[in-house]
């Protein structure tokens, strides 16, 4: 995997989705140099935060009827089904794939934030809308 760490540029200017974001890619850090024991338990949690973080930006996306909601949607979506299909392997101990699919993940979340992500952040400043405090998920 090439390395992903956080940056200002990076920064979506909204404390929380910026926290995620950051959390995320320590997360992504972290699942790569654990141990094949370990790995499953991270995997799993990688995929509760972005359930997490979708689940909310969804929810602001139709709170201020964004327009390219289904687009949006879509991609989280496609990702989690992608990450939804891996967890039997890893959970299994098969984990060339999990890696594989994980280690395309922060090309896939530069992408998003730079073209999804930032764009909903207009949208909602133009909307005066704020996300909710981030959720907590349970350390491993």
């Amino acid at each position: 995997m090439e390395a992903l760490t956080w940056s200002p540029q990076m920064s979506l200017g909204i404390v929380e989705m910026d926290n995620a974001h950051k959390e995320l890619i320590q997360e992504l850090t972290d699942i790569m140099s654990a141990p094949d024991p370990e790995f499953s338990g991270r995997l799993l949690r990688i995929v509760a935060l972005l359930e997490n973080d979708f689940r909310e930006e969804e929810t602001l996306m139709e709170k201020i009827n964004y327009p390219e909601l289904r687009l949006h949607r879509e991609e989280h979506a496609e990702l989690l089904s992608t990450l939804h299909h891996v967890v039997p392997k890893a959970m299994s101990g098969d984990y060339v794939l999990p890696r594989q699919v994980l280690n395309m993940l922060p090309q896939w979340f530069l992408n998003h934030l730079v073209r999804m992500d930032s764009a909903l952040v207009k949208a909602l400043n133009v909307a005066g809308a704020q996300p909710a405090k981030h959720a907590e998920i349970a350390p491993l």
